[in-house]
């Protein structure tokens, strides 16, 4: 996962690695999600207006995919992101 914050949000095409060409491992780049509630026990990354905002494992979804929320870990609470507040989810 990336964790290095951009201006924009990840791609969802393929990486082709440093040649440009393919010829390293190709692997998948992340990709926006609009169905949230199928994401519970994945780790997708939060991002709000281009930011990058949390990255995580998803705890629980309501069964609308308006709201997730991203379990605690370390220091760091139970996080709750909603959709109709422009948050984005990407895997």
């Amino acid at each position: 996962m990336n964790f290095q914050a951009t201006l924009e949000p990840p791609g969802d095409v393929n990486d082709l690695g440093q040649d440009g060409q393919g010829g390293g491992t190709l692997k998948k780049a992340l990709g926006l999600r609009a169905d949230w509630a199928r994401l519970p026990g994945r780790s997708v990354e939060v991002w709000l207006h281009g930011e990058y905002v949390a990255c995580g494992v998803v705890d629980q979804a309501a069964e609308d995919g308006s709201v997730l929320w991203i379990a605690a870990e370390g220091i760091s609470t139970r996080r709750i992101f909603d959709k109709s507040s422009g948050y984005q989810i990407w895997v």
